[in-house]
């Protein structure tokens, strides 16, 4: 049936068939769910937590789509989301300038439609 087990995941991280000299992301919204074994030292070396993005992470997110804006652009384009959501993701963030990928004044004006 192609199912695969836990058992079955916890070696192809790191058993008998796993291959070396590689790095694996892995990514949760909620670490504390996870199984102690599948984030125990050894197969899990680092933690990083990511939060919510700040003002100067969203003005350079907006930089680096648009690269052609001015910075106050990426200023505004903080400031607006910010106002609207307390908290809002990187994630969040993406999404919402790929749907105005050539158009950075869109995603301005619109920045009332990120999704929470």
């Amino acid at each position: 049936m192609g199912r695969l087990t836990f058992s079955g995941l916890l070696n192809s991280l790191d058993g008998v068939a796993s291959s070396e000299a590689r790095i694996l992301f892995m990514t949760t919204n909620y670490i504390e769910r996870l199984d102690p074994a599948l984030v125990r030292p050894g197969r899990v070396d680092l933690k990083q937590y990511i939060g919510p993005c700040s003002h100067w992470q969203l003005a350079q997110m907006f930089g680096r789509f648009y690269p052609e804006a001015s910075l106050s652009d990426g200023d505004r384009f903080a400031r607006d989301a910010l106002s609207l959501h307390q908290e809002i993701s990187a994630a969040q963030v993406q999404g919402h300038l790929l749907l105005h990928k050539t158009d950075p004044q869109g995603a301005i004006e619109n920045v009332s439609t990120i999704r929470d």
